[in-house]
């Protein structure tokens, strides 16, 4: 479960702003979550819940907006995306499912001039629906890696 990991990331963040700025409590944390993160709210939501505890942001609201353009958004201020898969397996479950693992690897580069590259493993799992293979769950984990 990413969520653990995300909501862990979001309370450091939390906290540190909340510092930074000498805030004492935080009240609500709102969070915009892009079409394609493969985030469970409910999931993030409990994560949220046990992280906060002991923080500033301990009893805060989490309230989230779905970013349905964000993906488009972000493609479209790319030079580059450039991706390559490697150890793809492809598990048969039945005739109509499937799970397919492999690591990537991305090189981004952005028209501000970033390059961005980043690797981990990627899960999917395919269910064959009206003729079509579809893909109902898909988790990624990305490491950055050093220039």
């Amino acid at each position: 479960m990413h969520e653990m990991s995300l909501a862990e990331s979001v309370r450091e963040i939390v906290d540190e702003t909340a510092r930074a700025n000498g805030a004492r409590r935080v009240a609500a944390v709102r969070l915009e979550i892009g079409a394609l993160a493969q985030v469970e709210v409910e999931a993030m939501r409990f994560a949220f819940d046990v992280v906060k505890r002991g923080s500033l942001a301990d009893g805060a609201r989490l309230g989230h907006a779905q970013a349905v353009a964000g993906s488009r958004e972000f493609m479209s201020g790319l030079v580059l995306f450039h991706t390559e898969w490697t150890d793809l397996q492809v598990t048969p479950l039945g005739p109509e499912t499937a799970i397919a693992s492999f690591v990537f690897r991305d090189s981004i580069v952005t028209r501000a001039g970033a390059l961005i590259r980043a690797r981990g493993p990627t899960t999917l799992v395919w269910q064959r629906r009206g003729g079509e293979w579809r893909v109902l769950f898909a988790d990624a984990d990305h490491y950055p890696i050093d220039p």
